[in-house]
């Protein structure tokens, strides 16, 4: 942890050199004084109104360089020494579901700051001008005027006290924040905690510089941030698509850190200063292969994709899983502030998901998941979906209770498997093996040398699977139509007969695997046989036997058991198997 002092030097007498304002809105530098007069660096600003300044907006006559804004004599406000009007209006504040502080009508120098750069009243129009003086400078046009809507802006005049550092979480206790970025004597957080109205060294009258995040890490202390790819990564923008970094910003990922996502002034999306106005498009901006190597955005054109186009911004920072209403969002599954690039773990989560919340196979709230099938859980492991879909035996749809390692069988997900006894696995699986969801929820271009990315984003494959998997009966048995299993069970095996009853279903029958297997699990049976009654279209397949039985009696050992059922118009009576 960074730990930063206040500055307790000694108090600084300061002196009326032509009003060289050394008083900073108020606020006494207890710094110490800098070899370049402030004078000198006022003059080279864009705050200097007078004839010779560097800025578009200069005044017809001289007046000297303070007089815009502070005057040594009936000063109003008195504190600043100020020397412009201030405009009753009411302005609207910033608001955020994840904000803890009180927002409050801007107070003390951001008060002061506003009087030129809400853009009301004409820079010109001063209170103090001296004799036969007078000003044509018009309102602030330029876009450093932020007009009477705060919403989309930093929020300032809250109080930032311990209090609100452990109520909003994620920032540095007050008392450990540096003199480069000063608080208001009440404690407030204002304009000129980042702005330094005298110098602008840092381009936008900035205190400290924001290149790789440096000035908003000074208050915001973000779990995992440090060693991120938002925090660490040297890519830059390769020219294509949309420039996704601020007219100004840097050359890579890391420079631009924070302004990857956000916004401190007219942010494109208010709440949480973000800088796009559509939700996805702050991920997909640089996740399009101009910044990022691989593309996601396109996956989001597949014909089956997590629909983020949706719901737009219903995801709440710190939502729970268990009571969240149902929506999907980049960051429903990757924490911008955490997720990196490394190697992947083949189970936990990591990279990527890293620092993303979940729920356990019990159903409970895990603020940070541990394993990768966790975090699909939060919206596949819930509730029943509301989607039309495949009807079978055991009617359930929920995944959590399909994979739970205390049914008859499952896919070993949450768990490796327990059946000693299974045949025909493709040689880099045992009976012991574990798997992940995004072994078949990928995109069906994926490939470890690929340019396409991994997990769930899109597939041209129904259920964003990585492969062809038939579920509508009756389905022609082929290796590209059944692809999906046979990626890793052995098609020889399975349709050499050897106690299997796969050719004769699959190919003499053409009765696809799912019509008798549930590909996440089985709480009543082995062998994940729990019978299909109706495809997600509708059509009737598996129904009662004549006698009324619909029911697979597995033998004690070996793998093997009887069915009682009608099937593709034929009776089965405990026919074994």
């Amino acid at each position: 942890m960074r730990v930063h002092r206040r500055n307790t030097g000694p108090i600084i007498t300061l002196k009326f050199l032509g009003l060289s304002a050394l008083l900073v809105f108020g606020i006494v530098s207890l710094q110490p004084l800098s070899a370049e007069p402030l004078q000198g660096k006022l003059a080279a600003t864009v705050h200097n109104l007078t004839p010779g300044g560097p800025g578009t907006v200069r005044a017809s006559q001289n007046a000297g360089l303070c007089v815009f804004c502070h005057t040594p004599h009936n000063a109003k406000p008195s504190r600043g020494l100020w020397n412009r009007q201030l405009p009753g209006v009411t302005y609207d504040l910033y608001q955020s579901s994840s904000l803890r502080a009180e927002t409050r009508q801007p107070t003390g120098s951001s008060r002061l700051c506003l009087s030129c750069h809400d853009g009301i009243l004409a820079m010109g129009n001063i209170r103090q001008q001296g004799a036969n003086r007078s000003f044509s400078i018009g309102r602030m046009q330029t876009p450093a005027s932020l007009g009477t809507d705060l919403s989309d802006d930093h929020p300032v005049s809250v109080t930032y006290d311990s209090a609100l550092a452990l109520r909003q979480g994620q920032l540095l206790d007050p008392h450990l924040l540096t003199p480069a970025t000063p608080l208001d004597p009440n404690q407030q957080l204002q304009c000129s905690t980042c702005h330094d109205p005298h110098d602008n060294i840092n381009d936008h009258f900035l205190r400290v510089d924001q290149r790789y995040g440096n000035l908003c890490l000074t208050c915001h202390e973000l779990p995992f941030w440090e060693d991120s790819s938002h925090a660490t990564s040297p890519a830059s923008w390769n020219g294509s698509g949309n420039n996704p970094w601020p007219v100004g910003g840097y050359a890579t990922v890391a420079e631009n850190a924070c302004l990857n996502c956000h916004r401190p002034h007219a942010a494109g999306h208010p709440e949480r200063l973000l800088a796009q106005a559509q939700e996805s498009e702050n991920c997909t901006n640089c996740h399009d292969a101009s910044v990022a190597q691989k593309d996601v955005r396109s996956q989001f054109d597949k014909a089956f994709h997590h629909p983020v186009e949706t719901d737009q911004w219903r995801h709440q920072p710190r939502e729970l899983p268990t009571t969240m209403p149902r929506h999907v969002s980049c960051t429903d599954c990757h924490n911008p502030h955490a997720a990196t690039s490394g190697s992947e773990s083949a189970l936990l989560v990591s990279g990527s998901q890293r620092g993303v919340s979940g729920v356990s196979i019990a159903g409970n709230n895990r603020l940070v998941a541990e394993f990768k099938y966790e975090v699909c859980l939060k919206c596949h492991g819930l509730r029943e979906p509301q989607t039309e879909g495949i009807l079978r035996q055991d009617s359930s749809r929920n995944i959590r209770i399909k994979i739970d390692p205390g049914n008859a069988s499952f896919h070993p997900i949450a768990a490796p498997g327990k059946n000693p006894d299974i045949q025909g696995l493709n040689p880099q699986y045992t009976s012991a093996s574990q798997i992940d969801c995004s072994d078949c929820h990928t995109d069906d271009e994926d490939s470890p040398l690929g340019s396409a990315p991994s997990g769930p984003h899109g597939s041209n494959n129904e259920f964003i699977l990585a492969r062809a998997y038939q579920v509508q009966d009756p389905g022609i048995e082929s290796f590209a139509d059944y692809a999906l299993c046979y990626g890793c069970h052995d098609r020889a095996t399975l349709l050499s007969g050897n106690g299997f009853p796969h050719q004769e279903h699959l190919v003499e029958e053409n009765a696809p695997c799912a019509v008798c297997h549930d590909a996440h699990g089985s709480r009543d049976n082995p062998a994940l046989i729990n019978f299909m009654l109706r495809t997600s279209l509708g059509a009737p397949v598996v129904a009662p036997s004549d006698s009324g039985r619909l029911e697979f009696i597995a033998e004690p050992a070996g793998g093997s058991g009887s069915c009682s059922l009608s099937c593709h118009g034929e009776n089965h009576e405990d026919r074994s198997y």
